[in-house]
């Protein structure tokens, strides 16, 4: 029996069995993890009081973070009744067409220009306060070794945005809502979760980018090479000083208007150049769907 168009389409690149979380669980999803960030920041920061020493500053303090995801994706396995073995229900890291590997990179560097400008608009709007500065500086500045700062933003960031937001969170929103609202309601959550209006630009232009990428392809490798390449460019730049780079202190140096609409165009003629050769794997994945229907109805 040949099975419909848009189911072959479907299944050949998601695989879902998981309905958790919809909209409601994945907002609660985040306040836990919030929860339990604040819960192993307590013990800490008491136990800073007692040698004198202000742990809680410490530029260390990302592992508290990576805890925290790990225990809330512990969570989520536990909610969904499955094990470890398996991660990839919720980390689907298919492989891709190497020709994504270039258009991957064009829509990064464009978007990166365009991510940077729109984030000095918001800060020329709302001035940004020392304490959000400092924390923004904390794994960008020089006082923090780069290997750290590599690991911090390259490594450690991209896994837990991309498994959580697009793994998890839009993986089950697939299930119970259209493709167009569950990257828009997962991107939502995505940019309000950094709590602070100075981000919204940035994560709210890569959040739904990712979303559609994992859309696309049903893997999450894009979104993670894309991800890290992002994080990549923007410590890395931070550090050489060029002017419209630098650090956050001096984010209100505009870059060229030539080099905005360079951008833009960089960044377009990426997403498009992404979504034709996505378009053209899908398709040949179709055809192949096709040929084993017709050699499975032949055989019986």
């Amino acid at each position: 029996m040949l099975l419909p168009q848009s189911v072959m389409v479907r299944n050949s690149y998601w695989k879902i069995e998981m309905t958790y979380p919809n909209l409601k669980q994945s907002i609660w999803l985040l306040v836990l993890l919030f929860l339990i960030q604040i819960g192993l920041m307590i013990p800490i920061v008491i136990l800073g009081r007692i040698i004198g020493y202000p742990i809680h500053t410490s530029h260390y303090m990302i592992f508290v973070g990576l805890a925290s995801f790990v225990l809330a994706v512990c969570y989520v396995l536990r909610r969904t009744d499955r094990t470890w073995s398996s991660w990839s229900d919720i980390m689907p890291i298919k492989a891709i067409s190497w020709q994504l590997l270039f258009p991957i990179v064009v829509s990064i560097l464009g978007l990166v220009i365009v991510a940077l400008e729109l984030r000095k608009m918001v800060i020329y709007l709302i001035p940004m306060p020392e304490l959000w500065l400092n924390n923004f500086q904390s794994m960008v500045g020089q006082e923090v070794p780069y290997w750290l700062a590599f690991y911090a933003t390259v490594i450690q960031e991209p896994i837990v945005d991309e498994v959580l937001f697009r793994g998890i969170i839009l993986g089950g929103l697939l299930v119970c809502c259209s493709k167009s609202q569950a990257a828009i309601l997962s991107t939502i959550l995505f940019f309000l979760s950094y709590l602070n209006p100075w981000q919204f630009p940035l994560a709210f232009t890569f959040g739904l980018v990712f979303a559609w990428w994992f859309i696309q392809t049903g893997s999450l490798l894009p979104c993670l090479l894309g991800n890290a390449l992002n994080s990549f460019l923007a410590v890395t730049l931070a550090r050489l000083g060029i002017p419209g780079f630098g650090k956050i202190s001096e984010a209100l140096v505009f870059l060229p208007w030539w080099v905005d609409v360079y951008a833009v165009v960089l960044a377009v003629l990426g997403l498009r150049w992404f979504y034709q050769v996505a378009k053209r794997e899908e398709a040949d994945q179709l055809e192949v769907g096709v040929d084993l229907a017709e050699t499975s109805r032949y055989d019986n």
